[in-house]
């Protein structure tokens, strides 16, 4: 209740200093000032309950000389009255003149490759990684120092709802430098430096806080460029006491010749995932193209190589071949990718894929799950308008049943105009052990229309069935509930 009556009040603030902001800006600066911003705004109608949410995302931004004041206004609305409805207001001042820029208010901040600090936005999956605080960046010569303070905030949508996974009291302290080398243009070499400090509610006292700190090495030469991270975790064991500790570890590389390019990656984490229940504040990544990771940072290793390869200028191959195990590999995933994209006939793009992947107690209650799924797609663009048609067949093995899903789908539509897509998609049948997971639909048919009004508004509409299922982004992962209803998106800029 505390907590709740905190995030009101803070809401009532950001709402009456945006709506004095949004009047007197223009009054003040109405000869030099920059006004851009967007909206977006959702309607879902789920067709079984008559269940409905509304959703609405305003953007504004005023830019003056060397300052911008930003402002996001959100307001989330259930139906069932059992749903709490989240609103609030975000907003951030930044100054910026070069050697010297100072954000102050809610920003987004990652510390290398997100080993020690990684606060993101992700607006396609729907989750808010912020920080409340400010910011302040030096730049000079090749040196860029950051350092930063604040609280941060995790918001993510999930059965259907947007939750405030943590309680906002915790406090970060960071301080990032980066180094660029002065050596001949040929060879590159980037250094950096990182410190984060963590203070919790739940830490016995002020000595007992949790701190990250690492850095990194960035290399080029010619068509080569290398790139390692060390991160270390030093902190308290949460109720109990006593020391915990951690590391992390990030290799990558990257070979690029003329139709040719090699790319490998490996990392070693070990208790360097750090946050609470559902959310981390340094988010390391992972190898999976699928955005699959076992524990997130806790007890993870994995490698992932990549090669692509043009043999010629109509055609071009790709492959993949990822693994992110625990190390004693009781847990993990294995994926292989194989792409080739065809476009020998003037206006024809085809492409073929095939993916396989084995998950080791990723999808509980499953204990072992292999998909196989081969796919097609055609893409022929006409003067006006361009056709598109794809199928994929997707052979699943989980533990001891076998089933299979298969989809279809075409596209007919005009650049800066409209596209209308109709999908069908299946299940043969479903286990009577998974009913409980999967649910007992076995197809979802859909109709979606993309229409840009404007140049500057676009109305997205979809009818239909989603079957739901474990999804994932950068590491973070959802089981989305299966959907059948009307979703409607206006989406608008100026």
């Amino acid at each position: 209740m505390k907590v709740a009556k905190i995030v009101n009040i803070r809401n009532k603030v950001y709402w009456g200093l945006g709506l004095v902001l949004f009047i007197i800006s223009p009054l003040i600066f109405a000869q030099s000032i920059e006004l851009s911003g967007g909206n977006t705004v959702g309607y879902w109608l789920f067709v079984d309950s008559l269940k409905e949410h509304i959703e609405d995302k305003l953007k504004l931004s005023f830019t003056y000389n060397n300052i911008t004041l930003r402002g996001l206004f959100f307001f989330w609305q259930p139906s069932l009255p059992n749903q709490k409805r989240l609103q609030y207001i975000d907003y951030n001042i930044e100054y910026a003149n070069e050697p010297i820029n100072i954000i102050y208010g809610t920003y987004y901040t990652t510390f290398g490759r997100g080993l020690v600090l990684n606060q993101f936005l992700d607006e396609d999956f729907k989750t808010d990684n912020s920080i409340y605080g400010a910011k302040a960046t030096f730049k000079m010569f090749n040196n860029e120092l950051s350092a930063l303070f604040g609280k941060p905030r995790n918001i993510f949508f999930e059965e259907n709802a947007y939750k405030i996974k943590n309680d906002t009291t915790d406090q970060i302290r960071g301080i990032n430098l980066e180094t660029k080398l002065p050596l001949p243009d040929i060879i590159g070499l980037n250094i950096g430096g990182r410190y984060v400090r963590y203070n919790r509610r739940t830490d016995f006292n002020a000595r007992a806080f949790t701190e990250l700190f690492g850095g990194n090495i960035e290399f080029t030469f010619g068509a080569y460029q290398g790139y390692f991270e060390y991160a270390r975790h030093l902190g308290c064991r949460p109720g109990v006491g006593g020391r915990l500790t951690g590391t992390g570890l990030l290799f990558s590389s990257n070979l690029t010749f003329s139709g040719l390019g090699l790319a490998f990656q490996i990392m070693s984490y070990d208790t360097i995932g750090f946050g609470g229940l559902g959310y981390r504040y340094n988010e390391p990544p992972t190898p999976i193209k699928s955005g699959i990771s076992v524990n997130r940072g806790m007890n993870e290793f994995g490698f992932g190589t990549s090669i692509n390869y043009s043999a010629t200028d109509f055609l071009n191959f790709e492959g993949n071949y990822n693994s992110l195990k625990t190390h004693a590999k009781t847990e993990g995933i294995l994926e292989q990718i194989f792409k080739a994209k065809l476009n020998a006939v003037e206006n024809l793009e085809i492409t073929g894929l095939i993916e396989r992947t084995v998950k080791d107690k990723i999808e509980l209650p499953v204990l072992k799950k292999t998909e196989m799924k081969p796919s097609v797609e055609a893409t022929y663009n006409f003067e006006e308008f361009f056709l598109d048609g794809s199928y994929e067949h997707n052979f699943i093995s989980a533990d001891t049943s076998k089933y299979y899903e298969h989809a279809f789908s075409v596209s007919i539509g005009k650049s800066e105009l409209f596209q209308f897509t109709l999908r069908y998609e299946r299940r043969n049948r479903i286990p009577n052990w998974l009913t409980s997971k999967l649910g007992t639909e076995k197809s979802w048919p859909m109709a979606e229309l993309s229409l840009d009004i404007t140049n500057k508004h676009n109305l997205r509409v979809r009818v239909g069935g989603e079957k739901g299922g474990l999804v994932c982004s950068g590491g973070v992962c959802r089981f989305e509930e299966p959907f059948k209803g009307v979703k409607l998106v206006l989406t608008s800029i100026f």
